[in-house]
């Protein structure tokens, strides 16, 4: 039985309640209003109406508008239980409240609410007389009015199914163009822009969208009659309408580009135009260029205009007295500097460095040369934010670069001095490790004599530009240096007092030590000593937080780098000052926290399982901080949101989800950073201590399995599938192996089903084929098996249309490099994916009898229309792959299932063994010994074919070619395999006399790590069975034997046992 409502006066109580800030208040008035709604809501949406209309409070009418909305829209599903006069009559009440109203905030709520509610009805023809009223209200409504429609407009955008709108379009594109052309009014004309902003970003067909390109002129023409006066503001609205545009859907300006990228460079390069118009106009310019790179390098003269704005941008920097002694600039605004800094980053990556280089060289050589600081700063700043855009076109050049930039080492100004220290860093990273194998004569010295400037932010900027050269560079080029370097940087530690000088001087030591690992033990004792100090000292202030986490990051990077006879006796010291550290409750913004995460797994990978028995109060630590809750708030888009901004660590996003309206998405990013660091120190510590972690695989299991739908972060997502398998091979013996295998593939199938992203895709599935090889064989029941199949298949043919989708979008492109160049990167994604689930079936056939039979079913004839002349040789590769696999492993579980479809196979594997593609070619030399091996019979029909085919691998021109080293490596061991299990054929082709001096004339095999093994092997068992053809008349090959084994003794050529084998060759 229904309560009896409030009375008005009662209930307007309740909705001011609810506004309040007081927690209790506000708390007990949401419990009223719940009970209102539930018990009489025909009731409370009238009385709501009754305050819109006769109140007096504007603010209590606006919350009324606020409330209204969130009870009939499709989340409030209050509307579709009114009586249907109720339901006509709120219709009929809200557009008769919006045609008077003057309150801006209310007016804007009613629209909102009209829009919310439009959005339930209008799919279902439910509320025909909404859009003819819009319509009338754009053209004959006085500008209140006029503005509601258009919020309206773009509040429906949000909500409805673009196909909705398509009969509209053509009188939504002339209301929207006759609302811009509003004289009185310039609110009006902006809400236009803004309303065909909204509906253009929605639209998915280009058919569609280019109906709205007549209005682009009337749009540019808003935006600069706003511009120099009081409506600047405007303006920007207008600007940030044509971003949203830019960045979903840019063929709206196709047509246009010239026009659209003139105006928008004038207006960014208008000094009587305020900052933040300026700023948005060179946004919208990066952002078009970055969503239609290719139709932007066409326009004449775009990056003539565009890079002298960005440059001169640059020269706008301020230089403080204090600057040398700081290690931050007051960025608490974004400036010109900022922007343009970002501008040539984004424009060089966008564009290319065909189109950007030839500009860009120029003006950088001309600034360079300018008598004021603030230009060769600049130029040495647009260098090191255009490399890796340019990269290909500068590295032609990079001698002459590194040259210019290293005599900026000695400018007079120390801006100038920074920023050369600063593109020798950048361009560390964008060239190496070409960079430092050729440079490291010039850039190294040249760095050591910086470390002694007199300037502590350059000393500091100078021990972070070695960190960028160490990590890529090979130890054999920084090794002459390393005992100058260190002094030096010795010297800076010993004598600076500031400590961002001295945390970016144990960041290079910490990067030296890894790039030097053993060699780094002669300067070992002579910086632990001085970590150990920092760290046995509390921190005194907020200061010394970040110079203590860095001595973490240094003692444990040495320790793993040295090795644990060199680190054993300090661990357990350093171990107990993390401990104590993390132990002393730590501050949640303290970084130290995550660098004692980092260090306990760095000191646990150096002492490996005789760190165990740390890992009582360790692994605790991080199976918190893995399963932690991130913070994801969703809440309605209020119309009056401020949009403030992010708090620090908190990523706000705004989505516009179909059917539901705009939605205000926040995540604690700093959370996910902490949860994704726990997981890969999981990773770490169960496959560098796996008997130590087996007591906690079942914990991590709990925390790692829904991981692999994690939707925040892919990372989480990647790192979690990597563990699966971890967890399989440090399962305690007590534990069913079958058991935990069926659990983690059910949830991995689910995993790689829904997953979208292909760089986690390969991972997950990379994961299912660890997991099958960490167990024995048939462990999972035959209903999974097929899943599997299906599954794989499923998501190899889904890869395959999207390999072929980019093939056609870069023929339409292949006029333009650079957007080769990143659908090319696509296609790589999706090749490694098509190869793991090449992978993935053949782990499959190994380890499953059922499945051998849904392979001949399932993939079999797939292979065979891969091999067909509709696809390349990558998708031949595949196949044959598959194949090989499907012969190797089949045939050791059924050979009699396998047996029907080895004739085609073969033939196939000796049709493309002469291939132009060393890939493909070694796909179907090393089919061939498997064949030899396992389908004997059947092969020896074709063995004259397939020795003829394996020799002129073999004896290919270019067979010890980095290209074909690998196919040459495979043939190889398929004639060893001849010679092993087809040695009687009756041609007498696979005698030993006939193909050993071919596999010993290519003697040692260092191609392929998998291939050298086995014929190391096999020579080895040759040489101890004394078999003269390898040993020579009279054992005149011994000693070259004896020295090819002492050779291949330290090396991942050969496996153990046949280094013990090869220790008696030595011997003798």
């Amino acid at each position: 039985m229904a309560q009896n409502p409030p009375t008005q006066h009662e209930f307007e109580e309740i909705v001011r309640n609810l506004m309040s800030h007081e927690n209790v208040r506000r708390n007990m008035a949401e419990q009223m209003y719940t009970e209102i709604k539930n018990n009489n809501p025909a009731w409370l949406v009238q009385a709501l109406l009754h305050m819109l209309t006769i109140g007096q409070d504007h603010a209590l009418r606006q919350m009324c508008a606020v409330i209204l909305r969130r009870a009939v829209t499709k989340s409030g599903n209050l509307f579709s239980n009114l009586p249907p006069e109720v339901q006509t009559s709120v219709k009929q009440q809200l557009l008769q409240l919006v045609v008077p109203e003057t309150q801006t905030p209310v007016r804007r709520s009613l629209a909102f609410c009209i829009a919310g509610l439009g959005s339930t009805l209008c799919e279902q023809g439910q509320w025909p007389e909404l859009f003819p009223f819009l319509f009338n209200g754009v053209k004959d409504g006085d500008s209140g009015l006029k503005k509601s429609c258009l919020n309206i407009f773009s509040s429906l955008a949000t909500y409805l199914e673009d196909s909705f709108f398509v009969p509209y379009l053509p009188v939504m594109r002339d209301a929207f163009q006759f609302a811009m052309a509003e004289q009185h009014d310039m609110e009006v004309r902006v809400g236009a822009i803004e309303a065909m902003s909204s509906m253009v970003s929605v639209l998915e067909e280009d058919q569609h969208v280019v109906l709205f390109r007549p209005a682009v002129s009337d749009v540019l023409k808003t935006i600069g009659q706003c511009l120099g006066g009081p409506l600047e503001d405007k303006a920007t609205e207008a600007i940030e309408s044509l971003v949203t545009i830019a960045e979903s859907t840019p063929q709206l300006f196709t047509k246009s580009l010239a026009e659209v990228y003139q105006s928008m460079i004038q207006i960014a390069s208008s000094e009587q135009v305020e900052e933040s118009v300026r700023q948005i106009a060179l946004e919208f310019c990066l952002t078009l260029a970055e969503t239609d790179p290719r139709h932007t390098k066409k326009v004449p003269g775009i990056v003539d205009a565009f890079f002298p704005l960005s440059m001169k941008f640059l020269t706008t920097l301020e230089h403080g007295k204090d600057w040398g002694v700081t290690q931050d600039d007051d960025d608490s605004e974004i400036t010109f500097y900022d922007v343009g800094l970002e501008a040539l980053d984004r424009i060089s990556l966008a564009l290319g460095g065909k189109v950007i280089e030839p500009v860009a060289t120029g003006m950088i050589m001309q600034y360079l040369q300018s008598p004021h600081w603030q230009y060769r700063h600049a130029g040495l700043m647009a260098l090191s934010q255009c490399a890796e855009g340019c990269a290909r076109q500068f590295e032609v050049n990079l001698a002459s670069i590194v040259h210019m930039v290293l005599k900026h080492f000695e400018d007079q100004h120390e801006r100038v001095r920074w920023s050369a220290v600063h593109c020798i860093a950048q361009l560390s990273n964008d060239f190496s490790p070409g960079l430092q194998a050729t440079f490291h004569s010039s850039i190294l010295p040249a760095l050591m004599h910086m470390l002694t400037d007199g300037v502590p932010r350059i000393i500091a900027h100078t021990a972070n530009a070695i960190v960028n050269f160490m990590d890529e560079a090979e130890a054999q080029f920084t090794a002459p240096y390393l005992d100058e370097l260190v002094t030096k940087l010795l010297l800076v530690l010993q004598n600076s007092r500031l400590k961002f000088v001295n945390e970016e001087v144990l960041a290079a030591f910490a990067s030296i030590a890894e790039s030097c690992e053993q060699d780094f033990c002669k300067y070992y004792d002579h910086i632990v000593p001085y970590l150990k100090q920092l760290l046995a000292q509390p921190p005194t202030d907020k200061a010394d937080r970040m110079l203590r986490a860095k001595a973490m990051e240094c003692i444990s990077l040495i320790g793993m780098s040295v090795g644990k006879d060199k680190f054993a006796a300090d661990a357990k010291q350093v171990m107990e000052m993390l401990h104590s550290t993390l132990a002393s409750k730590l501050e949640a913004d303290d970084p130290q926290a995550q660098y004692i995460l980092q260090g306990w797994a760095r000191i646990a990978k150096c002492l490996g399982e005789e760190f165990s028995p740390y890992l009582p109060y360790v692994v605790p630590h991080i199976l918190e901080q893995a399963s932690i809750q991130t913070d994801v708030t969703v809440t309605d888009v209020d119309e009056n949101d401020d949009g403030a901004d992010d708090e620090e660590g908190v990523e706000t996003l705004t989505l516009a989800i179909k059917g539901v309206g705009d939605k205000k998405i926040q995540i604690k990013t700093s959370l996910l950073q902490d949860k994704a660091l726990a997981c890969s120190i999981l990773e770490s510590l169960l496959e560098d201590i796996p008997k130590g972690m087996a007591q906690y695989v079942e914990q991590v299991s709990t925390i790692i399995v829904p991981l692999l739908k994690f939707p925040y972060l892919a990372e989480i997502r990647d790192t979690a599938s990597k563990v699966f398998p971890l967890m399989i091979a440090a399962l305690p013996a007590h534990l069913n192996k079958g058991d935990m295998l069926r659990h983690l593939i059910a949830h991995l199938l689910d995993a790689i089903k829904a997953e979208s992203d292909v760089e986690v895709a390969c991972s997950l599935v990379e994961c299912y084929s660890r997991c099958l090889n960490a167990c024995d064989a048939n462990l999972l029941p035959d209903d999974m098996v097929a899943r599997c199949a299906d599954l794989l298949k499923k998501v190899f043919d889904e890869s395959l249309q999207r390999r072929k989708n980019v093939s056609m979008k870069q023929k339409e492109v292949d006029d333009d490099e650079d957007e080769v160049e990143k659908l090319e990167a696509e296609n790589e994604g999706e090749e490694e994916l098509l190869s793991q689930v090449v992978e993935a079936v053949g782990a499959t056939v190994k380890k499953n009898l059922s499945f051998v039979p849904a392979f001949a079913t399932v993939f079999y004839p797939m292979c065979l229309d891969l091999l067909g002349d509709g696809y390349g040789d990558v998708e031949k590769r595949l196949a044959l792959c598959a194949f090989d696999d499907f012969v190797e492993h089949g045939s050791q579980i059924s050979a009699e299932a396998v047996q029907p479809y080895l004739q085609p196979i073969i033939a196939a594997l000796l049709k493309f063994s002469n291939s132009q593609d060393p890939d493909l070619t070694q796909a179907a030399v090393y089919g061939l010994g498997v064949c030899a091996q396992y389908a004997a019979n059947v092969f020896r029909q074709v063995v004259p074919q397939a020795v003829e085919r394996l020799v002129a691998v073999c004896k290919n021109p270019q067979a010890s070619d980095e290209t074909y080293a690998m196919a040459t490596a495979n043939a190889l061991s398929s004639i060893v395999k001849l010679m092993k299990y087809q040695h009687d054929h009756d041609s007498g082709l696979c005698r030993m006399e006939n193909l050993m001096p071919i596999v010993l004339s290519n003697l040692p095999i260092q191609a392929d790590e998998v291939e050298a093994r086995y014929i190391h092997e096999q020579v080895v068992d040759w040489v101890l069975a004394g078999n003269p053809l390898v040993l020579g008349e009279n054992r005149s090959n011994l000693p070259a034997i004896q020295e090819l084994c002492k050779k291949l003794m330290d090396t991942e050529l050969v496996n153990d046992a046949t280094k013990e084998k090869m220790k008696a060759i030595i011997a003798g």
